[in-house]
């Protein structure tokens, strides 16, 4: 049975891959977010967007765009 952090996990690198083009193969939980990828405001807009319509929960813009690394991004979504 999956945890809610594998959860979290597979909608948070599926949310990434989407909005920022890049195949989920590429992608781990120590790819920085903005340094390795680019990620302006509006991709995590997206990605905050996708998440909260999967988990019913409101993800506040700030804090998340605060989380360096994929990693830390899925264990900050995996607490709240």
């Amino acid at each position: 049975m999956p945890s809610p952090r594998d959860d979290v996990s597979s909608a948070l690198y599926a949310a990434v891959s989407a909005a920022l083009h890049k195949p989920v193969a590429d992608l781990s939980d120590t790819t920085q977010l903005i340094a390795d990828l680019g990620a302006k405001s509006v991709n995590f807009v997206r990605i905050i967007a996708d998440l909260e319509d999967e988990f019913d929960v409101e993800i506040p813009f700030t804090e998340f765009r605060k989380q360096k690394t994929i990693g830390e991004a899925i264990d900050y979504v995996a607490g709240l």
